[in-house]
């Protein structure tokens, strides 16, 4: 489905020799390391989605209520509002955390 099966292989595989290093003195092309994505991952992380909502005031909380009126009486009740709403978003923590799913235990050594 689209790929080209030329004699150097597909444009997708990694048998193109400008994909496979750089050359070397002699023209021949050096293959290098593949590199492990989980040893590119962080340990660490900075942001997190935010839990709390804006209102239209720009007021920031979990939830928000309003009071109303009730019909023929003086009484009122606390009704919650739904509408209206802007979630958080992403919320830049002060300083990174650990993730909790990472693989790689960090310790450090005892020092005698």
């Amino acid at each position: 489905m689209g790929a080209s099966w030329s004699g150097k292989g597909s444009w997708f595989s990694s048998a193109s020799p400008a994909k496979e290093g750089k050359a070397t003195i002699n023209g021949q092309y050096q293959k290098q390391p593949r590199l492990d994505p989980r040893r590119l991952a962080s340990q660490f992380v900075y942001t997190r989605k935010g839990s709390m909502y804006f209102d239209e005031d720009g007021d920031l909380a979990h939830e928000f209520y309003e009071e109303v009126k009730v019909e023929n009486s003086q009484t009122t009740t606390m009704r919650r509002k739904l509408g209206n709403l802007r979630p958080q978003g992403t919320v830049y923590y002060p300083n990174p955390r650990l993730h909790v799913d990472f693989p790689i235990p960090m310790y450090s050594p005892i020092e005698k």
